[in-house]
Formats: C-alpha cells, sequence, structure tokens
C-alpha cells in the first residue's frame, strides 16, 4: 500500500468544481447555505428529500427516438485498444495535511486513494474500475475533494459501494456503462471541489468507494494514467446540510447520420434544492450544452465536450418542488452512422446534465434524477 504525505489543501484558483478547466464559474467557492441568495431562483433549502420525480425526453428536429432520463447498465467488460494494467497497485494513504485554516476540516483524518495504474496504447480508449474499503472505517462527512489525473483521462467516478473491500485495478465488468449513486465526479486532470460552511457529502461507516475511470488515447504513444482523490474531512458535528447529485441522463438520445440534431428531456424537481454547482457530460461531435430551470432561465451552457468548465452559484441557487429542469445536447453528425447513447467518446453519444445541491436528509440515497442501474 502507497504511503503519501499531502501538505496543504489545493487552492481552488483557476479551476471551479467537477469537470472545471478554469474557465467561467466563481472560483472563490459555493458561498454561505445559511444565505438564501436570489440567483433569480425561488423556494428554499427545506421540503422533504426522495429520488422519485418525472422525467421526458425527445430528439429533435429530425430524430425519431424519444429519451428517456433511465441510465443504462449495460456494456461489456473490453475496452477497445487493449489497455493493460502495471505492477503499481495503488491503495489509501494518510495525509500529514499540516498549517491549514479551514476551521471546518479536521486535518489529521484526511486520506488519498489512489487507483493502481494500467496503460493505454494509440487510439486505444479503456474503462477501469477499483474498489476501496471506506478509509476511516466509520461515518464521516467530506468537505473537500481534490483530484489529480493524468492526460488521458476523459472523465472518473468516485461511487458508492455498500461493504467495499480494497481490490485490483480492473476493467470494469460494464464498462464505460457503470453507473451508479456517487460522490463525486470530473472531467477535468485537476479538480478541486469544496463545500460551503455546514455542508458536506457524507459517506456512511459501511460504505467504500468504486473508482471508474474512462481513458481516450488519441495521440502516437502509449500513456500510463494517474488517478488519486484526496479527501479532507470536517471536523464532528459541523455539517448540517448533506450533499447530494442531481443527475440528468438522456439515455435515448439517438442522432441520425450526416445530420445537426438536437436532444432535449425534462426533469420535476421532487424537493426544494439548493444548487451549488451546474455541469454537463457530452460526446465528441457535441456542439453545445444548454440546462436551464422554471421560465427558460439558464442554468448552464457549453459548447466544450471534452473538458467544460462548471459553474459554481455563490451564493447557491435556490429552487422550489416542482421547478422543471429541461437540458439539451446539439451534435453535428458528420457520419454515415446513426449515433445512439454509449460508452465511447469517440463512436456513441451522451447528454448529462449534473449539479450537486443539498439538503440531502437521506444520506444513503444522496442522488435525485435518472434511475441508477449498473453494478450497484
Amino acid at each position: 500500500m502507497k504511503i503519501a504525505t499531502v501538505i496543504g489543501i489545493f487552492a481552488l484558483v483557476g479551476t471551479s468544481a467537477v469537470g472545471c478547466s478554469g474557465k467561467g464559474g466563481n472560483p472563490s467557492g459555493f458561498g454561505d447555505p445559511n444565505d438564501p441568495g436570489d440567483n433569480s431562483g425561488s423556494g428554499g433549502s427545506s421540503g422533504s428529500t426522495s429520488s422519485s420525480g418525472s422525467s421526458s425526453g425527445t430528439t429533435g428536429p429530425t430524430g425519431s427516438s424519444s429519451g428517456t432520463t433511465s441510465s443504462s447498465g449495460g456494456g461489456t467488460a473490453s475496452s477497445s485498444g487493449a489497455g493493460a494494467a502495471t505492477d503499481d497497485g495503488g491503495g489509501v494513504s494518510e495525509s500529514d495535511a499540516a498549517a491549514n485554516s479551514d476551521p471546518e476540516t479536521d486535518y489529521t483524518q484526511t486520506k488519498t486513494v489512489t487507483m493502481g495504474t494500467f496503460t493505454v496504447p494509440p487510439n486505444g480508449e479503456v474503462y477501469y474500475c477499483q474498489s476501496f474499503a471506506n478509509p476511516w472505517g466509520a461515518q464521516v462527512d467530506i468537505k473537500t475533494y481534490s483530484l489529480d489525473m493524468a492526460n488521458g483521462s476523459h472523465h472518473m467516478f468516485a461511487f458508492y459501494q455498500t461493504g467495499a473491500t480494497d481490490g485490483a485495478v480492473a476493467a470494469c465488468p460494464e464498462g464505460g456503462l457503470t453507473f451508479g449513486a456517487f460522490t463525486f465526479t470530473a472531467q477535468a486532470h485537476q479538480v478541486t471541489q469544496t463545500y460551503p460552511a455546514t455542508v458536506g457529502a457524507t459517506i456512511p461507516a459501511n460504505t467504500g468507494f468504486n473508482m471508474m475511470v474512462h481513458y481516450l488515447n488519441t495521440g502516437t504513444t502509449t500513456i500510463t494514467s494517474h488517478v488519486a482523490l484526496t479527501m479532507y474531512v470536517a471536523k464532528p458535528n459541523v455539517v448540517t446540510n448533506h450533499a447530494g447529485v442531481i443527475f440528468l441522463n438522456n439515455a435515448g438520445i439517438t442522432i441520425q447520420p450526416n445530420s445537426m440534431q438536437t436532444a432535449t428531456s425534462t426533469y420535476t424537481l421532487p424537493q426544494n434544492v439548493s444548487i451549488m454547482y451546474a455541469d454537463s457530460h457530452m460526446h465528441n461531435l457535441a456542439t453545445n450544452f444548454i440546462a436551464t430551470y422554471g421560465n427558460n432561465q439558464t442554468l448552464f451552457q457549453t459548447t466544450e465536450w471534452q473538458e467544460p468548465a462548471a459553474l459554481v452559484y455563490s451564493p447557491p441557487l435556490q429552487l422550489s418542488a416542482g421547478t422543471t429542469i429541461t437540458w439539451s445536447c446539439t451534435y453535428n453528425n458528420t457520419t454515415s452512422n446513426t449515433l445512439t447513447f454509449g460508452e465511447s467518446a469517440l463512436k456513441n453519444v451522451m447528454c448529462i446534465s449534473t449539479n450537486i445541491y443539498y439538503p440531502v436528509s437521506d444520506v444513503t440515497d444522496p442522488v435525485l434524477g435518472s434511475a441508477i442501474s449498473g453494478i450497484f
């Protein structure tokens, strides 16, 4: 098991929350959750938590398929390009995070989870997973996630896994369509996500992680992976607002050959939420993403498919139960093939809206939105 020393917390400078590449957003953090703010939203942070809610989707203007917001649990264990695991098995390391000043963080509890390394050949596209037991052996609240990945990474997830044990890095059983309830996700190589005062992401005592990473090598030389997630833990009784994720996935998206089309889906919030950041996920050939709420007010917009810059809401954006979120992806399909939802960033399409919010009343069920299926 690797032992590493981490000194200091990575500053949120030039990088917003998940998926940010330093463009736009507010690099100062998420703001005060006790300040209701405005942001043209409505409602507050009260209300019961539910993972229900209604959703629908379509592909237009000429597409004939109907979209849904249920994610797919399909896929295979194969990875194109035949990437291979190496001798470095990864592991969990404790960190000596001295000289830090966040009054809500207990730096003696800082842990870094590092995936074992693997190689990706030129033109290879691979999907690797590795499980980790709860590093603390107890329930904790995460105040800050700090991710470091090597070039070639397309995205990663830190999925919750009940009863997880330490395992070896291996090809994901369901390939790039591995989904589940998750605590953290990112698309950029270096990402630091810090929650505002009184807010944290809870890791239950019996819950560990399944780390999943998607690597795409478009270069001419073999690359070696690196995925390390450092987690900074809150002091006891500090977190009173639990963070979760609104995950909206149009798994029915279809783009016809030699056409430019926009795929649109909707979701109705089942509870009041305070959104701390908004982000998107698309694949190659995508030209635009836009998410709106209520009366066509913009929640998030980008033209970037590979490393979109997340938008930080400070203060958080208040949306009330019953508010409709609409998200759309425009694709320019220059190929002679119909593009469908799937794992490959080059051969398939995706259209996903991701938003971090609070409050979550049930810390074992922190995800709103699309039905989460897959290996969990």
